[in-house]
């Protein structure tokens, strides 16, 4: 996707400012250029709004794009009851999908009750690989080619052994899933999307995939965060030189994610965190109070005023964000989040995602508002618009309707400051513009 350069207004519009609400905006070259001009004035493609709400276009500051879309090309078994049909369930998938991802067919959520045999599978499917993973994800059952691609002597294998044989997705597949998903993005209203990789050896592939072969496609900014669960990688990771993204409007490098979860020693990831940051890249680490604690050190050692980002915090780690200068990214969609109240006060900056499942944001603004949360619009909707832009050191471009900010806006079929937070989840997105280029649009206007 290019820039927009053609000069675009929207006039009759709720358009919600750091000012107050105005009528009218204009943008040109990507870029916001007047606000609030008299109509008579404009020239250029004008858009009349009929009343409809402007705001900041949303940003999902962490979501699997490529497992959630991968996903949406297997086949869920949720409404199969009997052996006869899961037979036409599977045969109808692969008979619709000659060229299945990673060349592999894959069924989920099979029931309990149901035994497959690897010569059933046979009987559907002996062109390609198969696997059927059970309902509870613990084990897999194989047909005969796939049991010769991982040379498995028998058919039914753990979940995790499934995994680790898996290949990963081509260039090819990646580009499909960007091409055929990205609408839904663009739909919800998402006009910029944190993706995190796990990065391993094929960090480099990953990002020349999005940053030179799929560019083009992309219809979102694109903010690539890398997770790393070892210092090794991690060096050769640093060593390539590839966190910049100077140059590039759509895609650009994010953060070096510490998977504390899977380290051992902890002197190995304090070190993790000292070359991540003395390397010039933003951290963001789950809630562990080793690595705050990591955080803590490598700072006061250093004058590098790196902005981090803590992943599901809780409030015993409050105090210590605040102090650190640290952002916060909620990614789970928990009830435990009843003190978001308490965060807004202690003058942390957070920021919200979608995590596995892709969220729209107007459905999460909604539940923050719920009786959990008791958060107001402005505080929820936040989380989409500024938080996010402030978390990934974008505030004076993004976030807010400023003349000069980037054209990267959702229209909304209603406004949510005038309506009861129940039906805030039920809001249409009419129009979502990133970069002045009009990404979505739902035929009402």
């Amino acid at each position: 996707m290019q820039i927009q350069q053609e000069k675009i207004s929207l006039v009759n519009g709720r358009i919600h400012t750091p000012s107050g609400i105005v009528s009218n905006i204009t943008f040109e070259n990507g870029r916001i250029v007047s606000i609030n001009d008299e109509v008579r004035n404009l020239n250029g493609q004008v858009i009349d709004l009929q009343g409809r709400t402007v705001l900041p276009g949303f940003c999902d500051s962490g979501f699997n794009f490529l497992s959630w879309s991968e996903s949406q090309e297997r086949l869920s078994l949720n409404n199969v009851h009997s052996v006869k049909e899961f037979s036409d369930a599977l045969s109808a998938y692969t008979h619709a999908n000659p060229k299945p991802l990673r060349g592999w067919y894959i069924a989920y959520n099979l029931p309990d009750n149901l035994i497959i045999s690897r010569e059933e599978l046979d009987n559907i499917t002996s062109s390609r690989p198969c696997a059927i993973i059970d309902k509870e994800n613990s084990h897999a059952i194989l047909n005969s080619p796939a049991m010769t691609e991982f040379n498995m002597p028998q058919d039914n294998v753990e979940l995790d052994e499934f995994t680790q044989h898996l290949p990963g997705l081509s260039d090819e597949d990646i580009l499909y899933l960007l091409k055929t998903y990205s609408p839904k993005i663009n739909a919800l209203g998402i006009s910029e999307l944190w993706m995190d990789f796990d990065s391993g050896s094929d960090s480099g592939r990953i990002w020349d995939i999005f940053s030179e072969e799929a560019y083009d496609l992309l219809t979102f900014r694109l903010r690539c965060n890398f997770a790393f669960d070892d210092l090794q990688t991690l060096n050769e990771f640093l060593a390539t030189g590839l966190r910049t993204g100077d140059g590039l409007t759509l895609c650009k490098m994010g953060g070096i994610i510490i998977k504390s979860d899977k380290l051992n020693p902890k002197e190995e990831q304090n070190n993790m965190i000292y070359s991540a940051h003395l390397s010039g890249c933003q951290i963001i680490s789950d809630n562990s109070k080793p690595c705050i604690n990591a955080l803590e050190r490598v700072i006061k050692k250093s004058r590098k005023n790196t902005r981090h980002l803590i992943r599901n915090f809780n409030t015993s780690s409050l105090e210590r964000m605040k102090s650190l200068g640290f952002g916060g990214i909620l990614t789970n969609n928990s009830p435990e989040n009843n003190f978001l109240h308490e965060t807004f006060q202690n003058g942390l900056v957070l920021s919200s995602g979608s995590g596995e499942a892709l969220t729209a944001p107007v459905k999460k603004i909604s539940a923050f508002m719920s009786i959990n949360e008791r958060l107001s619009a402005a505080e929820a909707i936040n989380l989409y618009t500024w938080g996010a832009a402030w978390n990934g050191s974008n505030e004076s471009r993004r976030g807010e309707i400023t003349q000069g900010s980037d054209a990267d806006l959702v229209v909304l079929e209603k406004d949510p400051f005038l309506v009861r937070p129940d039906e805030i989840a039920a809001i249409d997105v009419a129009l979502t513009f990133c970069a002045g280029c009009a990404v979505y649009e739902s035929g009402a206007i």
